[in-house]
């Protein structure tokens, strides 16, 4: 993805704070410490610039550079995705549960175990 032009404000704050969790080590030092005070901080480019030594202009390119990787990191490998499809279906499974719908329940479950290449059911 291209972060020029108003693409870093399209791609949701809380997505990128996500995906320093699971990507943040893959980055470099200097990327990971500048996108955790602009992104976890919330600092300023000028707060950040001034911590750093960069220049406002660098912060901003260090920011725009290394959430392009975290986003390039999550299509690839699609950690949070899933991890949110699996909550999503968690969620469901328990309601499902709740309501006695226990066949539901093992329908949704091999699709889960499918999804999530760990089984492959005897069911389908």
């Amino acid at each position: 993805m291209d972060f020029s032009r108003g693409r870093l404000d399209e791609v949701k704050h809380t997505d990128i704070c996500l995906w320093l969790d699971y990507y943040g080590d893959l980055l470099s030092e200097r990327q990971l410490q500048v996108l955790t005070y602009f992104y976890a901080d919330d600092l300023s480019l000028a707060e950040i610039a001034d911590l750093t030594g960069l220049t406002r202009q660098g912060v901003h390119e260090q920011v725009r550079r290394g959430a392009s990787k975290l986003e390039e990191f999550e299509r690839k490998l699609r950690l949070a995705e899933r991890e949110r499809e699996l909550s999503q279906a968690l969620v469901h499974v328990r309601c499902l549960l709740a309501n006695g719908e226990t066949e539901e329940v093992l329908h949704e479950l091999d699709a889960l175990l499918h999804t999530f290449g760990l089984y492959e059911s005897e069911r389908s």
